[in-house]
């Protein structure tokens, strides 16, 4: 069945997906295992070292204080082999520190400069009342107890070299091989167990969100799913909800946007003043458009006004960002109109700094003889023929009619609209860029 081959896939990839993590826990578990009994043998050998070398002292005492064992060399030796098997000692080194004579060894080498300095500092602390001195070796991990014994029948003071063994890894692993082979399984079991449940409570939502995804790749945006999982698979079907919802308003503004300055066009600022009307916010309305532009049109041709309305586009968008605050709206009804929704406590500030912004980007608009002159020269249309004459018109200006619901109420974005029309006939009755705001 296709269900059960999904089904097998999804738990082989979040079996595998689990292998890692389960695999370090194991191995993290291992480390901490084995370091904890490393330390705790290390510390057992410790002990049971420090008490040994109190019985290997006496032992070693009555050795050296047998006249015999100086005459019979290898019962001597004897004695130490058997000192060393009694008291469970790795390594047993026995000398003069102030002759260097060497009494017995392990090793040919016999002692080294650590020995001597170790064996010197025994002696000052025997003298002074003081216990074995014991010396941890890290890298052959043997614990170096150093005791100075007196021997009469010899007239001398021997130092005793005695190394015991401590905890090693192979130890370690050896006694915690149970419960690492117990807890490796259990782990894998409950690796295995979380699998299969995951891929279970899964792959219904998944399938609900492939088919959703599905549709809206055929165009049906908007639409949404039901999925209440109590974790984050419901979170993201609540996620591809609010992904679908806004897929559609996106789809919508792209087709409203006017395709010059993609600002929301004509239904993006329909909705968007019903939407404040409806929710009683209080905001100033301002219909924006150009003076002469037409006329500009006529004189410097179509490109030239389109980049006027980018131009203008871009001075709004960034007066908005410097002056507005977060929500204010900006719109492009066509041509040269323009809309601004703006909190009331910035109106006028949005509104002083448009006109500023626009008045200067006349000087990159016009021709330069144009600008200077502060006029164009049209040719008029009713000069005789041979005999043209001119007409002079002003240089475009920019005009915001404002209207505000601070302290009156509009019924609906076409009631804004109605009220709207005297402002801006006194607004542009003005012949410079201007600005006024009806309360």
């Amino acid at each position: 069945m296709p269900g059960s081959d999904k089904k097998t896939s999804i738990f082989l990839r979040i079996s595998l997906t689990l292998l890692f993590p389960l695999l370090l826990l194991i191995s993290a578990f291992t480390a901490i295992q084995l370091t904890n009994q490393f330390s705790f043998l290390h510390k057992f050998y410790e002990v049971q070292s420090r008490v040994s070398i109190n019985g290997m002292s006496e032992y070693l005492t009555q050795t050296l204080n047998d006249p015999e064992n100086f005459k019979n060399p290898l019962l001597l030796r004897a004695n130490f082999e058997k000192a060393k098997e009694l008291y469970r000692v790795s390594l047993l080194l026995v000398f003069d520190p102030l002759t260097r004579d060497i009494l017995f060894s392990d090793k040919k080498s016999g002692f080294s400069s650590d020995d001597l300095i170790a064996a010197e500092q025994t002696l000052l602390d025997k003298k002074n009342g003081k216990p074995p001195l014991f010396l941890i070796d890290k890298r052959s991990q043997r614990l170096n107890a150093f005791t100075a014994i007196a021997s009469p029948t010899m007239d001398r003071t021997y130092v005793a070299k005695v190394s015991f063994p401590l905890g090693n890894m192979k130890l370690a692993l050896e006694k915690s091989m149970g419960g690492l082979i117990a807890m490796f399984l259990l782990t894998l079991l409950a690796g295995f167990l979380i699998a299969a449940a995951l891929s279970r409570s899964i792959i219904k939502p998944l399938r609900t969100l492939n088919q959703a995804t599905r549709d809206i790749l055929k165009g049906q945006l908007g639409q949404k799913v039901s999925i209440h999982t109590g974790d984050e698979i419901e979170e993201l079907a609540e996620t591809f909800n609010q992904m679908s919802i806004n897929l559609k308003a996106m789809k919508e503004r792209a087709e409203d946007a006017n395709p010059l300055t993609q600002l929301p066009g004509n239904n993006g600022i329909y909705h968007e003043v019903q939407k404040r009307i409806f929710e009683r916010q209080k905001f100033v309305f301002f219909h924006i458009d150009l003076d002469r532009f037409k006329i500009f049109n006529d004189h410097y041709g179509l490109a030239r006004g389109d980049e006027v309305i980018r131009k203008t586009a871009k001075v709004l968008i960034e007066t908005i960002g410097e002056k507005g605050k977060p929500g204010d709206f900006l719109g492009h009804q066509g041509g040269d109109d323009f809309v601004i929704l703006a909190a009331p406590q910035r109106a006028k500030e949005i509104a002083e700094a448009v006109i500023q912004a626009f008045d200067q980007i006349l000087r990159t608009i016009y021709r330069k003889e144009d600008y200077e002159r502060g006029h164009i020269l049209c040719e008029d249309r009713r000069s005789e023929p041979g005999k043209p004459s001119y007409v002079k018109f002003p240089l475009m200006a920019i005009s915001l009619a404002g209207i505000t619901n601070v302290r009156r109420d509009f019924a609906d974005y076409f009631d804004l609209l109605s009220r709207a029309v005297s402002v801006k006939k006194r607004v542009k009755s003005d012949p410079k860029s201007c600005y006024e705001i009806e309360e």
